[in-house]
């Protein structure tokens, strides 16, 4: 097998495991605070992952025999076709959009807003959320429209802001994110269950917490703003909201919530060492750097390769996995077709020089979500065929790079790696092996 095989397989294999129903399992079962007394039980499951956590939370719940305390139907909004879960349980299912929102999401929210305020003070609401619930579901506040919303998380997106103050503007523009899910489910005590695919499982930003209490201020936002110089490229309602906030003419976000308790039951770090350890069982010494690759992709792709350079002056075994993750953003200036992994792996290989290209390697860059831009590859995976097929190609990689077109020179090196959709989401990983020997 080549090392290029083996990223490959290393990836599948962890990302096989890293399944979503059997996490909520083991967590409900090994914590036991859904087999309390209580009345009523409402489940509720959002984001890229909330199939199979929403399956997880009913074989849990028909195994401890508690099927009868579920009030009307559960609620599962996904960014996929939603298969039938045979649970003798019927489920609300909403399949709803992303990366941008919807009438479909807002129909979601809509439903379950309405579904979760019936929820009385002796009552449990079972919260499942995973990456992509910012999208997926999407309530404006009344002010303003969901073109509004869009328009300002697309002005967001370009000017290179970070997941972090995206969600910081966007839960103050929503009336379910930023703790308001939470607030809606009160009296009822709210349990949430989160698969994190924010790098530093900040639980505010995750889906931009609906369930969590929200620590950043209208003030925060317009600094934002100024920050990226795009007070006149926000639309005006939204501008006008966050004016009137920070006039104290709105209410906060709530930064304390009584009735919620937040658990993350999987997360990028944590996914991070599963891979280093079957990277192990490969024959591989793993590293685990204590950093996460969350700035442009492109000044990421040069800091991946630095670190390489690093680690093979440093490291004396022969053959090593370096293990990263993150969430990169792209800067958009030109009108190619990428992704933030795939832009990340065009830099790096940009920056490959003979220390490297000597000895064996292969790099994997991959969205766990299994999409990585608007394109249908999941990531890139490179090793010293692509730098041949650049060469024999005589392509300049500059070029794509500034026009943010890693898709189209992937494709061209026979570099992009697809697996289509994973049903999960803990951002993104990078896998750098490295073979001395060979």
């Amino acid at each position: 097998m080549t090392l290029r095989d083996d990223a490959s397989s290393i990836y599948k294999s962890c990302i096989k495991n890293l399944n979503p129903s059997s996490r909520v399992y083991d967590y409900l079962k090994h914590n036991n605070f859904i087999e309390k007394d209580f009345e009523s039980l409402f489940v509720v499951s959002f984001g890229k992952a909330s199939i199979g956590m929403m399956d997880g939370a009913l074989k849990y719940i028909i195994d401890s025999n508690l099927q009868s305390k579920i009030l009307g139907d559960p609620i599962v909004v996904t960014n996929q076709n939603c298969p039938e879960l045979i649970h003798n349980v019927t489920i609300n299912a909403h399949t709803s959009s992303h990366p941008t929102p919807s009438e479909l999401s807002v129909s979601a929210a809509k439903d379950v807003y309405a579904y979760v305020a019936d929820a009385q003070a002796n009552d449990i609401v079972l919260v499942l959320i995973s990456g992509g619930g910012s999208s997926l579901l999407s309530m404006p506040i009344e002010e303003i429209t969901l073109e509004d919303k869009i328009n300002t998380t697309n002005v967001l997106l370009k000017c290179g802001a970070n997941i972090n103050e995206i969600n910081s503007i966007r839960k103050h523009i929503s009336n379910i994110k930023g703790g308001k899910l939470a607030m809606i489910c009160n009296p009822a005590n709210c349990f949430s269950l989160i698969i994190s695919d924010v790098i530093n499982d900040d639980l505010s930003t995750i889906a931009s917490g609906p369930t969590s209490p929200d620590l950043t201020t209208y003030n925060d936002c317009l600094e934002i703003i100024k920050k990226y110089n795009i007070e006149d490229e926000i639309p005006e309602n939204v501008f006008n909201i966050l004016i009137s906030g920070k006039d104290n003419k709105k209410p906060e976000t709530p930064k304390v919530l009584k009735n919620i308790t937040n658990n993350i039951i999987c997360s990028n770090r944590i996914f991070r060492k599963e891979l280093s350890a079957v990277a192990h069982k490969y024959g591989y010494k793993p590293i685990l750097p204590d950093i996460d690759l969350n700035s442009e992709a492109v000044t990421e792709g040069k800091n991946l390769y630095d670190l390489v350079e690093s680690v093979l002056k440093d490291e004396s075994s022969d053959k090593f996995a370096i293990i990263t993750g993150g969430e990169t953003v792209v800067n958009l200036t030109g009108d190619g077709v990428g992704g933030r992994n795939q832009e990340l792996s065009v830099a790096f290989l940009d920056n490959v020089n003979e220390n490297l290209a000597s000895l064996e390697w292969s790099l994997l860059s991959v969205g766990t979500d299994g999409i990585d831009g608007p394109t249908s590859a999941a990531g890139a995976l490179l090793d010293n065929t692509s730098l041949e097929l650049l060469r024999q190609k005589d392509l300049n990689i500059k070029d794509f790079l500034i026009n943010n077109d890693s898709n189209t020179f992937l494709k061209k090196i026979d570099s992009l790696f697809i697996t289509g959709p994973s049903g999960n989401n803990v951002a993104d990983i990078q896998i750098i092996l490295v073979d001395r020997n060979i």
